[in-house]
């Protein structure tokens, strides 16, 4: 018996790792491998802030680069960052990948697309985007966040079809990690609350479990927020979470008021910051008046004004005032200058909102053009067929199958990397400008499951041709 129980395990693990899945996983490790070869390490814009644990960041990606600098010196540790980068990719492809080709029937040709989505976002953004490299080779939260976001979907996706606590667990833990990673990834727990509402409230009206669920992921925010204290308290001896984040909205909220909002002010301190900063603004023509018509052209004018609002105005101006009429530590001039952000936005967002809205929902519809491909005349064009063929396969599929109540495979995939795109173009929109940087984690999700939501369709086309030439022949 044991020995029959022994070789079934065997049996098994031959199954989970043929040669065709180890070859996959050989083919995405070279794949990701040569971009480190071929450019090395990639030192942006923002990585100082990474390397120099400054306050404004999350903890994971400054602690992931410590440990790397304490193993390997400070001389020689950029290059094995960027290549368990690398090697994190490939691993994240790859499971993509054979995940697809489990719930999939075994089919090769779905996950060999897989792949092939996930390496053309890496290629386009190193050879196409002009960027001199690919975000898996550069000291950036994009180099762990891209493929951890790829394994948070399979996990979840896994979850959905299988509801094994195992994968319940993978899904929380790469949440965890994500949302300590950066803020954005806030959108990974709206993501899974959206999911759960979606199968426990919507699809089988399974309360006490929705609860469960709910619970779990308003459990994961109040981790990551203990985490990011503690980080802080480790490395700065204050008990706070990072700072700066305040200011994002602040700048769109800058970007769209007008002089008459000066009057939402009673403070006379905020109100006389608010005026330096939108006068500011106004002189230097980066307030929504200046931007040309069309909302390409004023998603472009409100990017292109966002930073130079947030780091060339607005910080310069309230922290210039912190350290005029404060003696303030660096501590509590941080602490400072995010009360005054924070309450500059919330009254300023008092103002009328036809400005407001106006720039939300181009900058939202930028950033889902920007999540399937790029914003130009043609591309967008593109954009709104490839989400109408992805809504259409989608709603044939689960018309054609009775599944809207079902944990179908294939509807599944296509409902949690739609869901992906739709929250993190809403979330981003609100916030910031939604740049390719911010879009991509879900381009070659979207195409792998257009892919199955088409090979479906295909199949039933071949298989429904098969049976009507086998009643033909029976006739005949």
């Amino acid at each position: 018996m044991e020995k029959k129980g022994a070789l079934k395990e065997l049996g098994k693990f031959k199954k989970r790792w043929d040669k065709w899945d180890i070859c996959l996983f050989a083919a995405a490790l070279g794949f990701y491998l040569f971009f480190p070869l071929f450019d090395g390490p990639v030192w942006c814009k923002d990585s100082p802030s990474y390397a120099t644990m400054n306050i404004t960041r999350e903890p994971l990606y400054p602690t992931f680069l410590l440990i790397f600098r304490k193993l390997f010196g400070e001389e020689g540790y950029l290059m094995p960052v960027v290549v368990v980068q690398s090697i994190l990719a490939a691993y994240a492809t790859w499971k993509l990948a054979v995940t697809v080709k489990e719930y999939k029937n075994g089919s090769r040709l779905l996950a060999l697309l897989s792949v092939c989505f996930q390496f053309g976002v890496t290629f386009l953004c190193r050879f196409v985007a002009i960027r001199g490299s690919s975000y898996i080779d550069s000291i950036m939260t994009e180099g762990l966040g891209l493929s951890l976001y790829v394994l948070f979907i399979v996990q979840l996706y896994k979850y959905v079809v299988e509801e094994k606590t195992g994968n319940l667990v993978g899904t929380v833990f790469y949440a965890f990690l994500l949302v300590n990673l950066r803020k954005q990834m806030l959108v990974s727990l709206c993501l899974m609350a959206a999911v759960f509402l979606l199968y426990y409230l919507v699809k089988e009206r399974r309360g006490k479990k929705l609860l469960l669920l709910l619970g779990i992921t308003a459990g994961i925010f109040i981790a990551c927020r203990f985490t990011d204290k503690l980080y802080n308290f480790c490395v700065r001896g204050a008990w706070i979470e990072h700072s700066g984040t305040a200011m994002g909205m602040l700048c769109t909220l800058i970007y769209t008021s007008d002089e008459e909002d000066a009057h939402l002010f009673e403070d006379e301190v905020l109100r006389g910051l608010y005026e330096e900063i939108s006068g500011e603004a106004d002189r230097q023509g980066l307030k929504i008046t200046y931007a040309p018509e069309g909302w390409v052209d004023l998603s472009s004018h409100y990017a292109d004004s966002y930073d130079a609002i947030g780091y060339g105005i607005i910080n310069p101006v309230v922290q210039g005032y912190i350290k005029e009429n404060m003696e303030a530590s660096e501590i509590e001039a941080v602490l400072k200058y995010d009360e005054y952000c924070g309450d500059m936005t919330k009254i300023l967002l008092g103002q009328e909102k036809g400005d407001l809205i106006t720039v939300y929902a181009a900058n939202a519809w930028k950033g889902f053009v920007n999540s399937i491909a790029r914003v130009n005349r043609l591309l967008n064009i593109y954009a709104v067929i490839a989400y109408l063929l992805y809504l259409g396969l989608y709603g044939y599929w689960v018309w054609e199958k009775k599944c809207w109540a079902k944990r179908d495979r294939s509807a599944a995939l296509a409902e949690v990397v739609l869901g992906g795109v739709i929250i993190n173009s809403l979330v981003v929109g609100a916030m910031i400008f939604c740049q390719p940087r911010y879009m991509i984690y879900n381009m070659g999700l979207f195409y792998t499951a257009l892919s199955v939501l088409m090979y479906d369709r295909a199949e039933a086309v071949l298989s429904g041709r098969q049976m009507s030439d086998s009643r033909g022949k029976e006739s005949a």
